[in-house]
């Protein structure tokens, strides 16, 4: 199975029109799109989404989604998005979150940035999906 990521953000998007408010903060990617596939430039991004509702505070959101088994590769997520994560949790102010889907569980999780950024201190590579915040799109 190809994860180009689409079908998790669509997912993750439509939850969030729901019960609140998600921003993207458009890629590369989309920038082309919009250009007709034209080449542009662009800044690295802290993440893809800001999100807000009434029960959540407006937090930065990075939406991942994997087909491995069992774990949460941190090898998936960029520079960029890891130096916001780690500033977030050193600052103390706990506003990002990842958002993973399990492909092989169908299944979101989330992980906060202290945790992510006490794991990365650790040594860790990937977390287990039992580690992390099962988490309910519902």
């Amino acid at each position: 199975m190809k994860n180009d990521g689409k079908a998790a953000e669509k997912a993750f998007i439509d939850h969030w029109e729901r019960r609140g408010h998600v921003q993207r903060l458009r890629d590369k990617a989309d920038l082309m799109g919009i250009n007709g596939g034209a080449r542009v430039a662009d800044f690295s991004k802290p993440s893809d989404f800001l999100v807000s509702s009434k029960t959540d505070p407006l937090h930065y959101a990075e939406v991942k989604s994997t087909v491995h088994p069992t774990l949460f590769e941190f090898k998936c997520i960029r520079p960029a998005q890891r130096h916001a994560a780690l500033m977030e949790a050193r600052r103390g102010h706990g506003n990002y979150r990842f958002y993973v889907f399990s492909y092989a569980l169908g299944q979101w999780f989330t992980i906060g940035c202290e945790l992510f950024a006490y794991h990365v201190e650790q040594g860790r590579k990937s977390l287990k999906f039992e580690e992390l915040t099962p988490w309910n799109l519902t």
